[in-house]
C-alpha cells in the first residue's frame, strides 16, 4: 500500500522525509499591538473598581469583558486591583485597559502626579510581566535566580 496518493498521512505529492522546508521560521511574525493598558500606583487601600472606572473613564472608554459561567451575560471593566497574596488587602496599584490605545497614551498626561482619592497618584503605560511573556518551562533561567550564561 502506498501513502503517496489520496492526501492522507504524508504529503500527497510524495514522501519528503516528514519535513517541509518553508524557508525560515514557520511561525508567522506577531504584529506589534499598541498598548491599551495603564499602570496606576499610589492608590488608597480602599479603592474600588467602580471608582477607577469613573475616574479613568472620563477620558476614554474603559475596555469591558464578559463574565464567566452563569455570569456570562454581564460585562465587567478590565481593571485589575493588585492585592497582597496572603492578606487579600489591596496594595495600592492597579491596571486599567482602554478600548482605544490613544486614550491609554493620554492618561499619563491627564492623571500622572495629580491628586485623586486623597493622594497623588502615578500613572504610566503598562508593560508586560516578564513571567507572562516567557514560554512554559522558562524555569529559573537568567534573571530568575539561575545561571544565565557560561
Amino acid at each position: 500500500m502506498s501513502w503517496r496518493g489520496g492526501g492522507r498521512g504524508w504529503r500527497s505529492s510524495g514522501y519528503g522525509g516528514g519535513r517541509q522546508s518553508w524557508g525560515g521560521s514557520r511561525a508567522a511574525p506577531k504584529e506589534e499591538k499598541e498598548n491599551d493598558t495603564i499602570y496606576v500606583s499610589g492608590l488608597p487601600k480602599s479603592i474600588t473598581v467602580e471608582q477607577l472606572e469613573q475616574l479613568f473613564g472620563s477620558i476614554g472608554k474603559v475596555k469591558k469583558r464578559r463574565g464567566k459561567g452563569h455570569d456570562r451575560f454581564n460585562w465587567y471593566p478590565v481593571i485589575k486591583i493588585y492585592k497582597d497574596r496572603e492578606t487579600g488587602i489591596p496594595k495600592g496599584d492597579a491596571t486599567v485597559s482602554y478600548e482605544d490605545p490613544h486614550s491609554a497614551g493620554s492618561a499619563p498626561n491627564w492623571f500622572h502626579n495629580k491628586e485623586h482619592f486623597g493622594g497623588v497618584i502615578s500613572v504610566q503605560a503598562a508593560t508586560k510581566n516578564w513571567k507572562a511573556t516567557q514560554g512554559a518551562g522558562a524555569g529559573a533561567g537568567a534573571g530568575a535566580g539561575g545561571h544565565g550564561g557560561a
